[in-house]
């Protein structure tokens, strides 16, 4: 993570080779603790146990535009019309030459206006919808008038720095289960997210848009969740493992501070193709994004890595740019 006042400093990216799937999943079996295992190994971290076996119909909706928030960068010209163009012409040309799907939003907090890219097509969560989580369970606790318990906070600081499954098992009962997540979806203003019917919370399928619209409701205020709760939730997002600390944290600078959440997992249904997501924020001087990016169909681990990756630094580097 990057710092900034009161956050953990920066942690390093780091990377894998590139193995079979076939190896990658032998030797991730062979690993009893959840998480990732040591970068000296060599191997990517351990998929969520609930592989993804089915995918629920896709319900297209348009990304609802978002309302500009007044926040700590300060400037922001948006794309010009040739600037969309040409980034559009870039992101397509992405999708032409990888065989993976994916899906972007982003939105730039400092004037509001969104850049996305299939930001309406449903995507397996995996490890992502933690983060969806953490926030229903923060608005439960908030409907019923209390602050988390110490053991809940210590389990949601294990599943979101950690990534660790076994903890989001009973959280995501301690949620409502699946009732209790339709009732969060709701809240959250969520148009297209959908838990799986038999409660595998790896197995939501949700949409980049929708993602953006969670990250608002950390990040902005106005939303649902109080002050002590979104400080509560960017405190972990800014300081995940560093092994899980890729993704939308490529396109940072490093006095910026970056919270983030991603997920992995091959999938069975998918001819054991790895679905790669990472959603988060970038937060620094002279710019304030919010990042959503959803992959699926990768050959591999770091290969995923390496296309969300270079969707999120090739959207916030187009924004950076001056107007022409």
């Amino acid at each position: 993570m990057i710092s900034v006042p009161r956050r953990r400093p920066p942690a390093e990216i780091r990377t894998w080779s590139v193995v079979t799937t076939a190896v990658v999943l032998v030797v991730l079996m062979s690993f009893a603790l959840p998480g990732a295992t040591s970068v000296a190994e060599s191997v990517p971290p351990e998929p969520d146990p609930a592989l993804v076996r089915v995918l629920l119909s896709e319900n297209v909706l348009p990304l609802v535009p978002f309302a500009p928030r007044t926040g700590p960068a300060t400037g922001g010209q948006g794309l010009t019309p040739v600037q969309r163009q040409e980034l559009t012409a870039r992101i397509e040309a992405l999708s032409g030459e990888r065989a993976a799907d994916f899906g972007v939003a982003v939105q730039d907090l400092r004037t509001g206006a969104t850049f996305s890219h299939n930001a309406h097509q449903q995507f397996p969560t995996a490890s992502a919808v933690k983060l969806t989580i953490l926030t229903m369970l923060l608005l439960r606790a908030q409907e019923e008038g209390r602050d988390l318990t110490g053991a809940e906070r210590d389990q949601v600081s294990t599943m979101i720095r950690y990534s660790d499954n076994e903890v989001t098992d009973g959280l995501y009962s301690r949620i409502g289960f699946t009732d209790g997540f339709v009732h969060g979806a709701e809240t959250l203003g969520f148009t297209n997210t959908d838990p799986h019917p038999r409660g595998v919370w790896g197995a939501t399928m949700t949409t980049a848009a929708d993602q953006v619209r969670l990250l608002r409701a950390l990040y902005c205020d106005g939303g649902p969740l109080s002050e002590e709760s979104r400080d509560y939730a960017r405190e972990l997002m800014e300081s995940v493992a560093p092994e899980q600390a890729w993704g939308v944290s490529a396109g940072a600078d490093p006095a910026d501070a970056v919270g983030l959440k991603n997920g992995w997992t091959p999938r069975e249904s998918n001819g054991g193709l790895w679905n790669v997501n990472s959603v988060g924020y970038v937060v620094g001087p002279g710019h304030e994004y919010l990042v959503a990016v959803l992959t699926d169909g990768n050959s591999d681990y770091a290969t995923g890595v390496a296309l969300v990756e270079e969707l999120a630094s090739t959207v916030t580097g187009a924004l950076e740019e001056p107007v022409r």
